[in-house]
């Protein structure tokens, strides 16, 4: 059994099977880790605040307990707060259990704000005491604040140079045969 390894690595054309198998896999980990580590900082940079911007996560979130609060108020006056019920919870399972899918937390994001915009749309027809006026205000005045920083966010910008440097051929073939997750654009 010995010998017979002997023989086979003495073998010319097993050293270089050899050689492109390690070239091969030093690759694609050196790609994994790269790359992987490029993605992970943009995945991060969806939900964690960088010095002045403010996260889309947490602008999301906060659009999410705007309209919580928005639906408290419809509550008062019989008015149905369900279509905004479902699109908050909707938004906060994709914040969970889809982190990484800009895509569809963008389809989330829409239908919050349309849910949003009926509800507030109804609440301004409706005959409110001064403090649910008020309070309409403030939920109205923090979504549109937080569509703002949704829009002036750098998030797009910085996915869409990394995708320009990173999707050409090879890098992204071997980027996903090595399983990194490329990040996608919100919108």
């Amino acid at each position: 059994m010995r010998q017979s390894l002997t023989k086979l690595f003495n073998k010319r054309w097993f050293a270089v099977l050899l050689c492109v198998v390690g070239v091969i896999a030093s690759t694609l980990l050196n790609t994994r880790v790269k790359l992987g580590g490029e993605c992970g900082e943009l995945f991060d940079s969806f939900y964690e605040n960088s010095g002045s911007e403010v996260s889309i996560g947490s602008q999301l979130q906060s659009i999410g307990n705007a309209v919580t609060g928005l639906a408290a108020i419809a509550g008062h006056y019989g008015l149905d707060s369900t279509a905004a019920h479902d699109a908050t919870e909707t938004m906060r399972l994709g914040l969970v259990y889809s982190p990484k899918d800009a895509s569809y937390l963008h389809w989330c994001y829409r239908s919050l704000l349309d849910a949003a915009d009926d509800l507030i749309w109804r609440l301004e027809q409706a005959q409110l005491s001064k403090r649910d006026s008020e309070n309409l205000t403030l939920y109205t005045e923090s979504i549109d604040q937080s569509r703002s920083g949704i829009e002036a966010n750098s998030y797009n910008a910085n996915v869409q140079a990394f995708l320009r440097r990173n999707s050409a051929f090879p890098t992204a073939g071997i980027a996903a045969f090595a399983g990194v997750t490329m990040p996608e654009l919100f919108q």
